[in-house]
């Protein structure tokens, strides 16, 4: 992104890097990561252009660029999942294709997209992705009409943003800081989308100021934009609503004049919409302005606006746009052909901005009333039309009332949950302690008697942790443990547990391993840890017990025991050394592994 005096590249162009070719990312495994990054934004941005024509070709890329990235680290996977599955459901949302009437296309691969954002950033920490993934299932909830599911994945992606850590794993502070932005951005379209852009509006001032700081314009501007299309939904909601929508209107065309003067920066499907937001916010009683003056203003605004199928770069713009120009066909005379163009937006069914879609139908409303209906079933449809929106912004209110109450309550059970979980936390290493491990082995072992799957089990002891407080120091002792600890945790699987037993010793829980498999992973865990440097000269070195059960009938007192005296039989043998028990209840013998 560009810093001041660059030339900022906006979302949907993709500027020449290695590994591409004709705009298609040849290599997405081998490719720079800033290169695979531009490009699966550049492919998300042209995928949630509306109207869109070349929706398939699109989200295949986005799919593509996940698929052939699998192997590159966690945070890369991570905001590729995020914009393949905003793109897809940005296509999703659109409604049905123009030409065609049928859907845009095949989005069933949001879902998979949305599924395993969730589980990459629950299983790396990725605690800001963990926001995005709340605002996409929003989204989703949205799309489906599913206020309630929306509202509740909105109010945990806001709780989760006030936390104090936002983890991304970045490489560096400045893309931290543009990956802080994207959220911004992304959680406040979305509240704005739910009809709560009062609390969207603060979250991209926190944008701006970023990316002012950081000296990126088209940062700043994407951030401005999106503030744009927040009030202006702000103020056409308040106005269908018989409240003063002018001054939120009027504070967006200032907005949207000030970025469509510096067209280096959004492309010209961004200045259409911005030219929408100017003219839906002049008075449409304007007495300031000769007959004439309006005609030519409306005239000027169609030929900015352009034809109907001309892209936007979302679902929100391409009904600003729809709007302004229906207003303007008014304007001239031709409230039929106004009538005919909200009539074909309508038809496609579009689905994720409810309130903006419910503009588009009140204005259909209101042209075919005033100038294509009898006067008695104008008046009749005028006072319906007005009830439903006063019984509309009640229950908006309500939704806004509901959102602080849930926001509340979700503070109160995540610090609630916290609590517990420092409980059963051990303090020095994050691992779980003593009473987790008690609760975890009595589960597993519940499993294997139900299902008759294996486990094992495996005691860790420090070799000669005392002489490492004696000899370095206590502090040089603790850094040991957290080592250790850190190291058994990065060498096991996912699904392995690793606690701290007590002292210097920690238990690792792996569940469906036998004896063999586990033996095989301590070892190699052991050879890591063996690497660790105690400050005196020496490394550090581990004795490992090991013990399985495949059968019923075993507590986890005996198991642990098991484990322990394996153990000791490491020790015995001069420590460093993998052991395992010779007291199964399977017909393992016992053995000695060099360590």
């Amino acid at each position: 992104m560009g810093r001041a005096g660059d030339r900022p590249v906006p979302d949907d162009r993709t500027p020449p890097v290695g590994g591409f070719r004709d705009g298609t990312l040849t290599r997405p495994g081998t490719a720079p990561r800033g290169s695979l990054l531009a490009h699966a934004r550049a492919a998300g941005a042209r995928a949630a252009r509306v109207p869109h024509l070349r929706s398939r070709a699109d989200l295949a890329a986005l799919t593509d660029l996940v698929e052939g990235a699998r192997g590159r680290a966690p945070a890369t996977r991570a905001v590729l999942l995020r914009e393949a599955a905003a793109g897809l459901l940005a296509v999703r949302g659109g409604g049905t294709c123009p030409r065609t009437g049928r859907p845009a296309a095949d989005t069933d691969a949001a879902e998979r997209m949305l599924d395993e954002l969730v589980a990459v950033v629950s299983e790396h920490g990725l605690t800001l992705f963990a926001v995005d993934a709340e605002a996409l299932l929003a989204r989703r909830a949205l799309l489906a009409d599913d206020e309630e599911s929306a509202l509740a994945a909105a109010t945990r992606a806001l709780t989760r943003l006030d936390e104090q850590a936002a983890v991304d794993a970045a490489p560096t502070e400045r893309e931290h800081r543009a990956n802080l932005q994207d959220t911004y951005r992304l959680v406040a379209s979305t509240l704005a989308a739910l009809g709560l852009h009062e609390n969207a509006q603060p979250l991209l001032a926190r944008a701006r100021v970023i990316a002012e700081d950081d000296g990126d314009l088209l940062a700043a501007a994407r951030s401005e934009h999106e503030l744009v299309r927040v009030l202006a939904a702000w103020g056409l909601r308040l106005a269908r609503a018989g409240r003063d929508g002018a001054p939120h209107l009027q504070e967006a065309a200032l907005r949207a004049g000030a970025l469509h003067a510096e067209p280096a920066l959004l492309g010209s499907d961004h200045r259409r919409a911005l030219r929408a937001v100017v003219a839906l916010a002049r008075r449409p009683g304007d007495t300031d302005r000769s007959p004439a003056e309006v005609r030519a203003g409306a005239r000027a605004d169609l030929e900015a606006l352009g034809p109907d199928e001309a892209p936007t770069p979302r679902l929100t713009d391409h009904l600003l746009v729809v709007l302004a120009r229906a207003r303007a066909l008014v304007l001239l005379g031709r409230p039929d052909e106004a009538a005919s163009c909200l009539a074909a937006v309508r038809d496609r069914h579009p689905r994720g901005e409810p309130g903006l879609a419910l503009a588009v139908s009140r204005e259909l409303v209101g042209v075919t009333a005033d100038h294509l209906a009898a006067v008695p079933g104008r008046r009749a449809l005028r006072d319906y039309t007005a009830d439903l929106e006063r019984e509309l912004w009640t229950l908006e209110q309500a939704r806004v009332l509901s959102l602080r109450t849930r926001i509340a309550h979700e503070q109160l059970r995540r610090e609630h949950g916290e609590v517990a979980a420092q409980a059963r936390t051990d303090a020095l290493t994050g691992l779980p302690n003593r009473r987790a491990l008690d609760d975890a082995l009595a589960d597993h072992l519940t499993t294997v008697a139900s299902r008759g799957a294996s486990l094992s089990i495996a005691m860790v002891d420090v070799d000669r942790f005392k002489t490492i407080n004696d000899r370095v120091s206590h502090a040089r002792g603790d850094e040991v443990l957290r080592l250790v600890a850190e190291t058994l945790r990065r060498c096991l699987r996912a699904d392995d547990l690793v606690a701290r037993y007590g002292g210097d010793e920690f238990v690792a829980v792996l569940p469906g391993s036998s004896e063999t498999d586990a033996r095989a992973a301590l070892e190699r865990a052991a050879a890591a840890v063996a690497g660790v440097p105690v400050g005196d000269g020496s490394t550090v070195s581990l004795s490992v017990g090991v013990a399985g059960t495949a059968h019923s009938g075993v507590t986890p007192g005996t198991l642990l025991a098991r484990a322990d005296r394996a153990m000791y039989e490491a020790k015995r043998a001069g420590g460093g050394a993998v052991v395992l028990d010779a007291s199964t209840d399977t017909p393992a013998d016992g053995l000695l592994v060099s360590g």
